[in-house]
Parts: structure tokens; sequence; C-alpha cells
């Protein structure tokens, strides 16, 4: 058994152990409320902030309605990315409906303007094609072909060479020579190709009349089938300002190789035939 003093100074030794053990638990106990109070602090203020962003009236209150309003935003945000772009679970434009509208009306508008041009197309066809048609009956029965503003495509599209007069009804030199027109289209038609005998009436047809320029009655025009640098189908003017009659006419559009003879020798017969008889006619008495 340890003596009595021995004790003592053992005793002695072991109190300054304690005291440093029990400033250490101090100080640990101190760091730890101190912590804790921290965090509270965060939380009381981080509280205080979501209640002032919540409180859209700044009454110091949240209300309900405040309440689901932010909680909406918040959800709208949860949506969207940083950069602005939403997700699927955003709000849908109420503008999308009004563009597919639009789209599908111009996509109709377009449909009926191209069916309207084919329409268009085919009608202008169907005129073409019975333009010619009356062209063909024309030639075949030796008779002048009256040109309109319907058949003026038919008759201008490149397959032939045109004589055309300009003429109206209460022209003297117009009247005088219809017999020597009449006279002319049945020989061209009949015994020459390439070339149309054409009367254009200006009483009916005045803007075919302008397009030409004609200005006095009767005018005679060679519209004679010639070829652009381009190498396209197009027509070369000349006018005619020689004797209104059947054989000089005929004689002319020979010159210009306007009309070739489907059987010269025959052709040349009657052009000599028809020359002598005008002869023999306008002899005087």
């Amino acid at each position: 058994e340890m003596p009595k003093g021995g004790r003592m100074a053992a005793a002695s030794a072991r109190q300054p152990v304690l005291w440093r053990s029990a400033f250490r638990n101090s100080v640990w106990v101190a760091l730890v409320l101190m912590i804790t109070l921290s965090m509270c602090l965060v939380v009381l203020g981080e509280g205080d902030a979501a209640a002032s962003v919540m409180d859209k009236d700044g009454d110091g209150k949240v209300s309900t309605e405040e309440f689901v309003e932010h909680a909406v935003e918040q959800q709208k945000d949860e949506c969207c990315a940083a950069d602005g772009s939403c997700k699927a679970q955003e709000e849908p434009d109420e503008a999308e409906p009004a563009k597919l509208r639009g789209s599908q009306e111009a996509q109709q508008q377009e449909a009926e303007q191209q069916a309207d041009a084919e329409a268009e197309a085919a009608l202008a066809q169907a005129q073409y094609l019975a333009a010619k048609e009356e062209i063909k009956k024309s030639m075949q029965g030796g008779v002048p072909i009256e040109m309109s503003s319907d058949n003026a495509a038919a008759l201008l599209d490149g397959t032939y060479n045109l004589f055309l007069k300009f003429s109206t009804s209460w022209c003297g030199h117009c009247v005088k020579m219809a017999p020597d027109w009449k006279g002319l289209a049945k020989d061209v038609h009949k015994d020459y190709k390439g070339c149309l005998v054409v009367s254009v009436d200006c009483e009916k047809e005045t803007q075919l009349c302008q397009a030409f320029s004609v200005q006095g009655y009767p005018t005679l025009i060679l519209l004679r089938l010639a070829k652009t640098p381009e190498g396209e189908t197009a027509y070369e003017p000349v006018k005619y300002e020689q004797a209104r009659e059947r054989g000089a006419m005929l004689g002319f559009l020979r010159e210009k190789k306007a009309a070739k003879a489907k059987n010269w020798l025959l052709a040349t017969l009657k052009s000599i035939l028809a020359s002598v008889f005008n002869i023999q006619v306008q002899m005087p008495k």
C-alpha cells in the first residue's frame, strides 16, 4: 500500500491532466455550438429570402395565391435550360395552330393557282387546235384566212410565211382589189406551199392593226420566216408596194421565196394565163 504522502503526490500530478482534458472538451462544445448557430442563421436567412421572393405584393406576408404563383414559376424554371431552350413540359405555344392553319391555307391557295393555270393552259391548247383546224379548212377551200385575236397564235406559230392584207369595208381601194385577193388565195392555197394569204379587218381587230402600225388601207405586209442569231424562229416583215393585182402579188411571193409551187410547171402555166387574163380584162374598151 502506497503511503499517504505518495497518494497525495500522485493526485497532485493528475490534476493538470484533468484540467487540460476538461478545457479541450469545452472548446469542442463551443465550436459545435457556434457551427450549429451559424447553420440556423443561414437557414433562417434563406427562409427570409424565400419569403421575400414569394411576397409579390411586399406586405411582409405570403398568401396562398402568392405561394402557388411562386411554385408555378419554379416549375417553369426547372423545365427550361440555362440557355433559354425549354423542354417538352413547357406550355404550348398558342401561335402554333395559327401558323399551321396559315401554312395549310397557303398550300391550298398554291394548289388552286396551279389548277387554274393548268385549266387556262388546257383551254389555250384547245383554242389553238380549233384554230388550226379552221385554218386547214380555209386552205382546202382556197379562200383567204380571216385573222383575229382568237387564231393569231395559231397563225403566228412559225409554220408558214404570211401575206397579210389590212383593210376596212369603207375603203374603196380595198373593195376594188377584193377579187384579186380572193384569186391569189385560191392560187396560193391550192398550188403552193409554205405561205398563207391572210385578211385582217381593221374595223373588228383594231389591236392587231395597231400592233402592225397600220396607217393606211389597204396595207399589204409579207411576214417571211427567218432565224435569229440564237437560232430561234422569227418573222421578217416586208411591205408590199407593187400593183394590187393577182399576178403581180403572186410573182412577189415567188420572188421572195415565200411560196413554193407544188408543181412548178403547172403553177407557171396558171400564173401566165392569169396574167394574160388580167391584161385582157383591164384593156380599154
